[in-house]
């Protein structure tokens, strides 16, 4: 009996002690109507500076992905993206130098590999994938009065493919 009431105390504590219910419950939405994707977020300004700067010179980084749109929901980002594949899983990271650009207007650079883990299918997907802002910017003042320029590897302009 013991046993049986510490197994249901320790899931129940696990539960509920690693979700916040507020940033689950959108997260979620977002899981069950759109993505099947994993989404790595990074702060590396070392790793930011050498992929942009492969960006610029035109050396990409990962697969081609295209930008479609993109929006602000809360403490999230949601990104529809699209690119050929369809027989792996697709990763994608999110990668920001750590600087918050504060001179009018404030913003903040954002990079976004795309690897399709060498599938090989030529299925064009459409898919949001969502970047938790809370969980890259931490406490940053500014997350929520600045914008975002998210660019791909494959945009070699000082032009974001998005700016949110």
């Amino acid at each position: 009996m013991k046993y049986k009431f510490s197994l249901v105390f320790c899931i129940l504590f696990i539960i509920t002690s690693c979700s916040n219910a507020d940033d689950t419950a959108v997260y979620n939405d977002f899981l069950n109507n759109t993505s099947s994707s994993n989404v790595i977020l990074r702060i590396n300004k070392s790793l930011f500076d050498n992929i942009d700067n492969n960006r610029i010179n035109n050396v990409s980084e990962g697969n081609f992905i295209k930008i479609n749109n993109g929006k602000k929901n809360g403490d999230f980002i949601e990104l529809s993206v699209s690119y050929s594949g369809g027989c792996k899983t697709h990763n994608f990271e999110i990668i920001w130098d750590g600087i918050v650009y504060t001179n009018e207007p404030c913003n903040m650079n954002f990079l976004l590999v795309h690897s399709g883990n060498n599938d090989s299918c030529e299925a064009y997907i459409t898919e949001t994938i969502i970047i938790n802002l809370k969980e890259l910017l931490g406490d940053v003042t500014y997350s929520s009065s600045c914008s975002f320029n998210i660019f791909n590897t494959y945009n070699t302009s000082n032009i974001p493919n998005i700016k949110i």
